[in-house]
């Protein structure tokens, strides 16, 4: 009779098969592994079989109980132990072992990380073996202490150099408008967001208040650099709590604008001169880019030309300060808190309906921010930073000085401006997502 070994049958099973066969081996490594920790511990209390120790406690036989895995309930064979009370009673004596895999401490991050990733709650209800309510009770739960952990934390230790304020669009009369940092060496912080139903200055305010009074120092030592897209609601709210704020409009948002406006067959020539105003360095340069931008789309769309013309300030507001180009690619355009918003898309995606009257959104929205922000990197061109904070710095403040003592860096003109790119070494493309409805209600 020719037996089968373990690694055989697998080979030999069908496709079919295969799944099965491989469950039901690591069904019968994860029983054999609980029956070794119960064990381990029966010992410890009781001594061996063969030797019994002189303690209180003593063997009791065994009984069948279930645990749950995620193939089910699985039923398997736990050892009994007594206790000797002082008494002369005995009683029975739970199995710390025992009590950890029936309680599933680990089991709310299971939950939490399952719907991060887009799992259903009867999906992850099957995976884990519960029931659907307990795994929105464990979400609930799980999510609740991470917003209370993202919205306690203490902001009065970041040094904010620039911010970055964006909405998304959850649902049809939901929007919830978020902030993100980038702090004097390079950091990205996402700071906080508030809920509305629309992008409106008041929202914006309502989170510029919360952000105070959670201890964020931005616009003090220095002046804030906010970059936004071209929303009037943001510039509002941002004039009302920072007046001296320098407020940078982005470049993508602005080239999308043009375009859409201009003909096919000249967004080609837009763009090229776009990319020219991106690569520039310093005042006199971004002007020379900027009147070569505007006098092109002026002899194609007058209006066009005149909405860029009364532009002209947040669009060249970066450029006036004057610090190294190599800090364009990041402070011209809104392309960190985009991809923010892109990856809370991911999460925020699996919701279809909203409940108003409950904190739903904020929790939802909470883990989706802490989510997006697993992968945050320093900025690219974070040594330049210096400069920057030192050009943010206000008139007769020692970091003004410091800098109006230093030589200026040569600017170069706008007829370098591909030698400049190539230096840097990025490149724009218009690809910023429409704040489009991605939920249905």
């Amino acid at each position: 009779m020719n037996e089968q070994t373990g690694t055989q049958a697998p080979a030999q099973a069908g496709i079919e098969d295969f799944n099965g066969i491989f469950q039901e081996r690591l069904r019968g490594i994860v029983r054999e592994g609980l029956l070794s920790m119960f064990e381990q511990e029966v010992t410890s209390l009781c001594g061996e079989t063969y030797r019994p120790s002189a303690s209180v406690h003593r063997r009791a036989g065994s009984e069948m109980v279930t645990i749950r895995t995620t193939a089910g309930k699985e039923c398997i064979s736990k050892r009994r132990v007594r206790e000797m009370l002082p008494s002369g009673l005995e009683r029975e004596v739970k199995l710390k072992s025992y009590s950890e895999v029936k309680r599933r401490k680990g089991m709310f991050d299971e939950v939490l990380e399952s719907i991060r990733h887009g799992a259903s709650g009867n999906g992850v209800g099957r995976m884990l073996g519960v029931s659907a309510s307990t795994v929105c009770e464990g979400w609930k739960a799980r999510s609740k202490e991470l917003l209370d952990e993202f919205r306690g934390r203490d902001l009065s230790g970041i040094d904010v150099v620039a911010m970055m304020v964006d909405g998304i669009f959850p649902g049809k009369e939901s929007c919830v408008v978020v902030a993100l940092a980038v702090d004097s060496e390079g950091h990205k912080h996402l700071l906080d967001f508030e809920e509305g139903s629309s992008e409106s200055a008041e929202v914006v305010k309502g989170l510029f208040a919360r952000l105070k009074a959670r201890g964020l120092k931005a616009g003090t030592a220095r002046r804030l650099l906010l970059v936004r897209d071209g929303s009037e609601a943001i510039a509002k709210a941002v004039r009302h709590f920072w007046p001296d704020a320098v407020q940078q409009e982005c470049l993508v948002h602005v080239e999308r604008g043009l375009c859409g406006k201009l003909s096919w067959k000249h967004q080609k020539e837009v763009v090229e001169r776009m990319n020219r105003l991106r690569g520039v360095q310093g005042e006199e340069a971004g002007e020379e880019a900027f009147e070569e931008l505007l006098e092109f789309i002026r002899g194609k769309n007058l209006a066009a030309a005149e909405g860029l013309a009364s532009r002209r300030d947040g669009i060249l507001a970066f450029h006036r300060l004057n610090v190294p180009a190599t800090l364009n690619v990041t402070f011209l355009s809104t392309n960190h808190i985009e991809n923010v918003m892109r990856n809370s898309r991911g999460t925020l995606g699996k919701v279809c309906r909203w409940n108003r009257q409950t904190d739903q959104l904020t929790r939802w929205m909470g883990v989706a921010l802490l989510r997006a922000q697993e992968g945050f990197r320093r900025v690219r061109g974070h040594k330049e930073l210096g400069d920057l904070a030192a050009a943010l710095g206000r008139a007769g403040s020692a970091a003004s000085s410091l800098r109006s003592s230093s030589a200026p860096p040569a600017l170069p003109s706008a007829g370098v401006h591909s030698e400049l790119a190539g230096e840097i070494g990025f490149s724009y493309r218009m690809s910023i997502s429409q704040p489009a409805e991605i939920l249905t209600i």
